[in-house]
């Protein structure tokens, strides 16, 4: 009788300190990503390139949009959880010293009828492309001269917000005039060579039971053993 109940102690002990549940992540990467042209609407520009350009000129813009795919982890998204945009700048073209740049990433909502959220890197134009209501994230990116390959991030709140019908999120990038017309600021797209550098969203996975649930249930049957043989 002592040795049983010395290890029900034992494996009671254990569940009391161990997790509830265990929590992974789930990291993708961008299913497409683009900049549309104001200066010629109707034209599909790089989708195979490893950098996506993202310009505000006097008159012709380059806007950058990412997009991300969740259909085959959708069910196992804690979507109450904040999610995390990781992106990589690429480097400007032309810079001039002392330079600066703000860069600003805002979410598509699904809410407010959004259009085009389905857009394909390898078809989207800027007649095409997605359109809706954005919702602006932060940080901004603010780029200094000589900048390039740096890591940004932000954490967010509110997924569900920004989940369309199709199971994607898409986030558009604009940024601001420099002084040069020839600087062709960009970001390191989802072809990028260097996998580090490609654009990527982590989620959280639906809570797993974990050690603690096993470790009662053994508990359990352990007492119940004990009565038994009483």
């Amino acid at each position: 009788m002592q040795m049983y109940s010395s290890k029900i102690i034992a494996l009671l002990g254990l569940a009391a300190v161990a997790p509830s549940f265990s929590s992974a992540s789930i990291v993708l990467t961008a299913s497409d990503d683009n900049y549309v042209y104001t200066g010629d609407k109707n034209t599909n520009y790089n989708s195979e390139s490893a950098s996506i350009t993202v310009k505000n000129a006097s008159s012709n813009d380059r806007i950058a949009y990412v997009k991300f795919d969740l259909s085959s982890v959708i069910s196992g998204v804690d979507t109450s959880q904040d999610a995390v945009l990781s992106m990589t700048f690429n480097q400007v073209t032309n810079a001039g010293s002392g330079d600066t740049a703000e860069f600003i990433f805002s979410a598509l909502s699904n809410t407010g009828s959004p259009s085009n959220f389905a857009w394909q890197e390898s078809t989207v134009t800027y007649n095409s492309r997605p359109t809706g209501t954005f919702t602006d994230l932060t940080p901004s990116y603010n780029w200094s001269y000589n900048a390039s390959d740096v890591a940004h991030t932000i954490t967010f709140s509110g997924l569900t917000n920004f989940i369309q019908a199709d199971n994607t999120v898409t986030f558009r990038i604009f940024g601001p005039q420099l002084p040069d017309t020839g600087n062709n600021p960009s970001w390191h797209s989802s072809e990028a060579t260097t996998v580090a550098y490609r654009p990527t969203l982590t989620l959280v996975a639906v809570p797993e039971p974990a050690t603690a649930s096993i470790l009662l249930g053994l508990a359990t049957l352990a007492i119940a053993g004990t009565k038994r043989r009483r």
